[in-house]
């Protein structure tokens, strides 16, 4: 007899997201689950952030749901406000189309327009019940003329456009930007760390790394060890705003765009 465990064990997760209407706050996600030996299967949409410590809604911000095999499209029942139940009986494979609507700016949600997208992964993946363990791999197909995608994530044969997670703990902890970002990068005692700016801004590259490298220096003299092999900074800035969501290995922060004009200001940020 085969169990849900074990049948979850062997199944292969993969998603493709995509932006046809970034204008109008939305992503498109399709997740194909291949190698399942179960009758039923739960599509589940987190509650929780990592770091934020509230019960959240996002599953009210998906539409248009859909599921198919074989060419077939199957029910999907909606069993509580973020589950949905599939019988998938002699069916080893599903795909799962959905869109998003993401349109809240914050360090903790995502929001969508023609200039970038923040994915904050746990308002974006469905994951499927029971295997929360399993890995997945995550293809970003980018809107029109956006050319960067910065993410904690492992890159798959060097391309920054798939992107690997061993688990799905890890996948909800490990926020994704996509768009023209300025990147830039600096090594601290053999760890890699990435800097992805959004949204312009009077900082100087060479001040932020200087900085933050001094910043590190410490934080690891105070823990003893530095348990990251690359580590990323996300740093959205606005004309007014701030904030900060601390991650596995990355960091996403809200800043307003002068806030790096005087020593002062900067020293704040």
């Amino acid at each position: 007899m085969t169990t849900t465990t074990s049948a979850a064990t062997a199944a292969s997760i993969s998603y493709s997201i995509s932006f046809p209407e970034a204008q109008a706050h939305y992503v498109d996600v399709e997740m194909k689950i291949t190698g399942l030996k179960q009758n039923s299967l739960e599509l589940k949409m987190p509650v929780w952030t990592p770091g934020s410590y509230l019960v959240r809604e996002f599953a009210k911000n998906i539409e248009s749901l859909n599921v198919t095999a074989d060419g077939k499209t199957l029910a999907a029942t909606k069993t509580r406000k973020n589950i949905w139940n599939l019988k998938i009986t002699g069916v080893s494979s599903v795909t799962v189309t959905y869109r998003v609507y993401a349109f809240e700016i914050s360090v903790r949600t995502s929001f969508i327009d023609n200039k970038y997208a923040f994915l904050s992964s746990p308002d974006i993946f469905l994951y499927p019940g029971n295997m929360l363990n399993s890995p997945a791999t995550i293809h970003i197909k980018p809107y029109k003329k956006w050319d960067k995608v910065t993410s904690s994530l492992e890159k798959v044969n060097g391309d920054q456009f798939t992107r690997y997670s061993p688990n799905f703990d890890i996948l909800f902890d490990s926020p994704i930007e996509v768009g023209n970002q300025e990147v830039f990068n600096f090594d601290v005692d053999g760890v890699a760390y990435e800097v992805a700016m959004t949204g312009g801004g009077t900082y100087d590259d060479e001040r932020i790394k200087q900085d933050f490298t001094k910043i590190i220096r410490e934080q690891v003299a105070i823990f003893g060890e530095n348990p990251n092999k690359h580590y990323t900074f996300i740093v959205h800035n606005y004309l007014k705003g701030g904030g900060g969501l601390e991650h596995l290995s990355s960091t996403v922060l809200g800043a307003s765009r002068d806030a790096y004009s005087t020593e002062k200001i900067t020293k704040a940020f």
